[in-house]
């Protein structure tokens, strides 16, 4: 496997003997001083398509780069084949990992709709299940968590988190690690405020229903603050998705 960490000591010692700041480089190459340090740093390789100008920049090749080294002649040949095969094993990684993530959702997705499905025949049909179905209360939980997470100025952030899972090409691979690091902090704070939106909006139906309504109407009103709670825990597993997802971002 590629050495990360040689690869950033690699870089930073041929910067520093060019004379170059890590703002210079990154100006030199189009990307952020903070590109660089995660380099540096041994928190990612550069990508492909930042490889050739990099190499051109710092004077070496792209085989230097990778295997982290100045090569001499004898061993150049050596090194050039172990990359590559290596830089195949990487990708060859990556698209299982892909592959998984896909099967593991098509396999969740069936299940659920499975369950779903079970659900309606026991039940009666489509109208009955809608019946049951509490949308005031899964608006007030996300009512509750976007006041929250607007009064902590991580509103924007958090959106963005959602654009980052599902769309991270859309955004410059040299801003990516930084906005993806943002919006995880959002999405943590959005955890928080979901549990704390789940509880206060369980606990005003509560007040509400004991305080206004017969008491005949106490147990199916109970299971109505329960199921705010289930909302608020449902809203809870996607962002800790979202957040690995984001996690994961910052790592590459």
């Amino acid at each position: 496997m590629l050495d990360q960490t040689k690869t950033g000591m690699f870089i930073c010692d041929i910067r520093k003997e060019k004379g170059l700041t890590q703002k210079q480089l990154a100006d030199e190459i189009g990307v952020s001083d903070k590109t660089i340090s995660k380099w540096e740093n041994g928190r990612g390789m550069p990508d492909t398509s930042i490889m050739p100008d990099l190499c051109r920049v710092l004077e070496i090749n792209i085989n230097e780069l990778l295997s982290g080294e100045r090569l001499t002649t004898e061993n150049y040949n050596g090194k050039a084949e172990d990359n590559m095969v290596q830089l195949i094993k990487n990708s060859e990684d990556a698209k299982k990992k892909e592959q998984g993530r896909v099967i593991g959702t098509v396999i969740g997705l069936i299940l659920l709709v499975l369950f779903l499905y079970v659900i309606m025949l026991m039940s009666g049909g489509v109208g009955q299940v809608i019946y049951y179905i509490d949308a005031p209360s899964l608006m007030a939980v996300l009512g509750i968590q976007l006041i929250c997470l607007a009064a902590a100025g991580q509103f924007y952030n958090f959106l963005r988190s959602f654009k980052l899972t599902f769309a991270p090409r859309s955004i410059p691979s040299e801003e990516l690690a930084a906005l993806a690091k943002q919006s995880e902090y959002a999405v943590g704070l959005g955890i928080r405020f979901s549990v704390l939106a789940g509880a206060i909006a369980a606990l005003i139906g509560f007040e509400f229903y004991m305080r206004y309504l017969s008491p005949e109407f106490i147990g199916p009103n109970l299971a109505v603050c329960v199921l705010t709670l289930f909302y608020a825990f449902l809203i809870v597993l996607l962002l800790y998705v979202i957040k690995g997802r984001l996690h994961k971002l910052i790592e590459n």
